[in-house]
């Protein structure tokens, strides 16, 4: 069907329009390797004269931890007086949340949140920009030769036509699945990140921490530095022979750089930063968790080698740009009375993280865990790292979401409470609560988005 004529006049036109095109965030049922093809998003870009290559980038890919990461690239670059463009995805209670541009505020101000200024994309600036590019997106919706436009692919070229008009001085891009054959790797970025890597989507990027590694390190590109995570045995190999292979340095955390003296605090976590001769001493993120320590440490390390390399000017500002950087739903307190918690754990590995932080911070507390996943999520898996004392299975508004009865039969768990929506969990939970207890909600960024809205009133967009 062609929605050449489709008129688009303000905002809600602009997002229906949006939604015409095939999301695999809303369907999981596709053949990864065959659906998704860079030679389609190459071709967009030149139908719609973006040249990707005339802006400094960071890319980033990874299991857990790619959002947290990007965005402490982002608020670091912005502290030195950068212009720097930011894309992630999904997003909370807006999808312009996933095109953000990050700037310093030149008022003066002792309050971080005044300091680095954070603005989206305006609504009136996508509907201008869909406008522009709608006749030919309709010309490339759907080719024999390289198949069906993705929402994705489409919102990406919109992010890269917005930051060009924008003239950022840096983009900070996040991957949306895997790395190699992902819409965001048509550019050649001045440092590629690869966070934890672990278990997930083993249906699209293989059955085995090396194969899913394979696809994560396809990201990495000739003769442009990498930083990784700590990562395991096999995953170090891939990565190791993906980097020599490019001729690309490899700087690893727990190798290259390290972070001592670390203290998690009951509202912020703080910790030394060490890059051979360079020390950060008594750095402060707000979000707590020891891993939201190796993300930040990620960033740091790579805008350390920015700034060896020449490629970044401007004093920078770690410090202030690490404090009180504030990111939804990771181990955030949506509510005190009753205690709330929200994670956007949604594999194996995040609800490992997860189950530390909540044995550290809340030893004494019997969880009650609100969970709901995607129906291409390893749900046993994940369930098996928490210890609850009761759980409420439910469902989010999205067709990727399990039933919550096909996740009390998938996980053959008897005792459970079934909820038919968020709001009826929430209840649940609240019924179930007392003094002792902890209301823990996790297993999807739609499911801890939902809940947030309705705890603390908020609409989703």
């Amino acid at each position: 069907m062609s929605y050449k004529n489709y008129s688009i006049k303000n905002f809600n036109d602009a997002k229906n329009y949006l939604d015409t095109f095939v999301n695999y965030e809303k369907n999981t049922r596709y053949p990864y390797g065959k659906t998704l093809k860079l030679k389609r998003v190459e071709s967009l870009l030149k139908s719609l004269d973006i040249d990707c290559t005339k802006f400094k980038s960071i890319h980033i890919a990874g299991t857990k931890g790619k959002g947290s990461t990007a965005c402490f690239c982002a608020s670091l670059l912005a502290s030195a007086g950068c212009k720097t463009g930011l894309y992630t995805s999904p997003h909370f209670f807006d999808f312009r949340e996933r095109i953000q541009i990050l700037t310093e505020n030149r008022k003066q101000s002792t309050e971080y949140r005044k300091k680095i200024k954070s603005s989206l994309i305006s609504k009136n600036d996508v509907v201008r920009l869909i406008r522009e590019m709608q006749s030919q997106l309709e010309k490339l919706r759907y080719t024999k030769e390289l198949g069906a436009l993705s929402f994705f692919e489409v919102y990406t070229a919109l992010a890269f036509k917005y930051f060009l008009e924008k003239k950022v001085d840096f983009v900070v891009l996040e991957t949306g699945l895997g790395g190699r054959l992902d819409a965001t790797n048509v550019v050649s970025p001045l440092v590629s990140i690869i966070t934890h890597i672990g278990y997930d989507h083993m249906d699209k990027l293989g059955d085995t921490l090396a194969e899913i590694a394979q696809e994560k390190a396809g990201i990495i590109k000739k003769n442009i530095d990498v930083v990784s995570a700590r990562q395991a045995p096999s995953i170090r190999r891939v990565i190791s022979v993906a980097a020599r292979k490019m001729k690309s340095r490899l700087f690893s955390f727990g190798r290259a750089f390290q972070s001592t003296n670390e203290y998690l605090g009951s509202q912020d976590t703080s910790f030394d930063f060490h890059f051979g001769k360079k020390n950060l001493k008594g750095s402060k993120i707000l979000l707590r968790g020891k891993y939201q320590i190796e993300n930040a440490s990620l960033a740091i390390a790579s805008i350390f080698l920015l700034k060896e390399k020449g490629q970044l000017s401007g004093n920078l500002n770690f410090k202030d740009a690490l404090r009180n950087l504030f990111l939804e739903g990771r181990f955030e307190v949506l509510k005190n009375k009753p205690l709330i918690v929200s994670d956007i754990a949604h594999n194996e590995p995040s609800f490992c993280a997860l189950s530390e932080n909540l044995k550290f911070y809340y030893p004494a507390k019997e969880i009650i865990l609100i969970f709901a996943a995607s129906n291409d999520k390893d749900v046993k898996k994940m369930l098996k790292k928490i210890k609850y004392k009761h759980l409420i299975l439910t469902r989010f508004n999205n067709p990727r979401s399990f039933a919550p009865e096909d996740l009390k039969n998938i996980c053959n768990i008897k005792d459970a409470y079934l909820a038919e929506n968020v709001k009826k969990a929430l209840e649940i939970g609240k019924q179930l609560y007392n003094n002792g207890s902890i209301i823990v909600i996790s297993g999807s960024l739609f499911l801890v988005s939902e809940a947030k809205a309705l705890v603390q009133k908020r609409r989703i967009k």
